[in-house]
């Protein structure tokens, strides 16, 4: 029987499902006596105090372990199992490449309980912009109790980055612009540049640094797709046009569009390439191997592995932004940009103009 969520509820198909989806992705060998011993609190199989077909709720033990197997192997796919034995000794080992094959599943368990989701949200309000809160928690009491939480200091999330930002109470209206297919009329100041009007269909909204940006279709301008607009740039508020219809991005665009680059901006022209990067010390190069600079990192040397001296290298396969030198050069001396040449030209120039300022 297929299920929306084979986790859901406090029955016996529920919990037996979790036990058996976690030693699954445990990645041993697992047997329903290991399920029930786990289930019921044992060391082992072997404390079982009887056999366990004779154990209460074997018979949806079967059932929950069969649908988590089978529910497992639609997502990860055939070969995903070893099997051994038979019948009740029968033992099976997850060997797929998804370690977590059910995330959705399992994280939707967690936050379904409708107090838990609501408690949620009121701790997590530290994380989002007041824009927010004041947008999707308006007229209700839960705004209150918030705010009352910040005031008396019982809030226990925050985030480390100012979110009272530059028109950062455009958020909301942005939303509904994108949700809505609204066209807009947004005035626009960039940085050493006069102030122009752009007919721009919003499609994106993206957070980086504690900076938010709008992207979409920008009439008359160059990208005409995926122009990013800075929040802080905009002046006064956008206002609706109704005249044009609402142009949509590609399929799949903007999973492109920031797949080779860290941060928003592109350059002009730039292709993604290989960049290797050296770690000159092992809490840098721990610190960079468990907080990416961008997801296609890959080490290429172990610290202390080379022969010619202490420190690591490792590859991310990028577009050049001012983002990403921004995030490389953060760890001043600690990190060195090794190849290619062009890249390392970039930094070079960077970094004496920087020394020119400190003359």
């Amino acid at each position: 029987m297929s299920r929306s969520n084979l986790f859901d509820g406090d029955s016996y198909h529920a919990q037996f499902a979790l036990v058996t989806y976690r030693r699954l992705m445990s990645r041993g060998w697992v047997t329903y006596a290991d399920v029930m011993a786990d289930y019921l609190g044992l060391q082992s199989a072997e404390d079982l105090p009887n056999s366990v077909s004779n154990c209460e709720g074997y018979g949806e033990l079967k059932k929950a372990f069969r649908d988590v197997r089978n529910e497992i192997i639609q997502r990860a796919g055939e070969g995903c199992f070893e099997e051994q034995g038979n019948n009740r000794s029968k033992r099976f080992k997850y060997v797929g490449k998804d370690d977590d094959p059910l995330a959705d599943m399992r994280n939707s368990k967690v936050i379904n309980n409708l107090k838990q989701y609501w408690q949620f949200c009121q701790d997590s309000a530290g994380f989002f912009p007041t824009a927010w809160l004041d947008y999707f928690f308006k007229d209700c009491k839960d705004l209150l109790d918030i705010k009352t939480k910040k005031r008396t200091g019982e809030r226990v999330l925050s985030a480390s980055l100012d979110r009272e930002l530059t028109n950062i109470e455009l958020l909301p209206f942005l939303y509904e612009s994108i949700v809505n297919h609204q066209v807009l009329l947004i005035d626009y100041k960039p940085y050493q540049e006069d102030e122009r009007t752009i007919v721009f269909h919003p499609h994106y909204l993206k957070e980086f640094n504690g900076r938010w940006f709008l992207l979409g279709h920008a009439e008359s301008e160059e990208p005409e797709e995926g122009f990013n607009i800075a929040l802080d740039r905009i002046v006064g508020r956008p206002r609706e046009k109704y005249d044009i219809e609402w142009k949509a991005a590609r399929a799949g665009f903007y999973q492109d569009h920031f797949k080779d680059i860290v941060g928003v901006s592109q350059w002009k022209g730039t292709a993604a390439e290989d960049i290797r990067i050296r770690a000159h010390t092992l809490s840098i190069f721990k610190l960079t191997e468990t907080k990416k600079i961008h997801p296609s990192q890959t080490t290429m040397v172990p610290f202390g592995k080379h022969k010619d001296g202490k420190y690591g290298d490792f590859i991310v396969h990028i577009k050049v932004n001012n983002e990403f030198i921004g995030q490389v050069l953060q760890f001043g001396d600690g990190l060195e940009i090794i190849s290619p040449e062009s890249v390392r030209s970039i930094f070079n120039n960077r970094i004496q103009n920087l020394m020119e300022r400190y003359r």
